[in-house]
């Protein structure tokens, strides 16, 4: 008969909780490969049209200045 040896059940039970995270991570993958490959077969639908988005305007800034970085000032020396 074979002697309980401790330490192998607790890499066993560390091993198998690993599997089971690693089992879950998969799943919520494939949730999202099955969506995206609907969304693929919609496209490939023969009467499948592109919807244009459509952009809203660039606010105008009320002080004049563009966005970014402000240029660095060099000094006459």
């Amino acid at each position: 008969m074979a002697t309980p040896d401790l330490s192998k059940l607790q890499q066993i039970l560390a091993s198998a909780e690993d599997n089971e995270a690693v089992l879950n991570q998969i799943r919520k993958n494939m949730t999202k490969v099955n969506e995206l490959i609907s969304e693929i077969s919609t496209m490939l639908e023969p009467g499948y049209t592109v919807e244009k988005k459509e952009r809203k305007p660039r606010a105008v800034s009320s002080t004049g200045k563009r966005p970014g970085r402000p240029k660095k000032e060099v000094s006459a020396q």
